[in-house]
């Protein structure tokens, strides 16, 4: 099966997420959603359900950290 990349582009912009969260930059989090949209896609594409709730979970998680970063919180 053609999964176009996506497990590439999603492990790259994963790591860059980890990289750029390590030094305190607030665009790790988007890197990181971005990461989970390109894997929820693939584990669709794979039929996974797992990585579907975990993705799904990942990009939720993601976006409260996001919030609570540019309140201070």
């Amino acid at each position: 099966m053609n999964y176009y990349g996506l497990d590439w582009a999603s492990t790259i912009l994963g790591l860059l997420s980890i990289y750029c969260l390590g030094r305190k930059q607030e665009i790790g989090f988007i890197f990181r959603i971005v990461a989970s949209l390109f894997w929820l896609t693939f584990a669709i594409l794979a039929q996974t359900p797992a990585g579907v709730v975990a993705n799904a979970a990942v990009i939720v998680l993601s976006i409260t950290g996001l919030r609570r970063w540019r309140t201070g919180e």
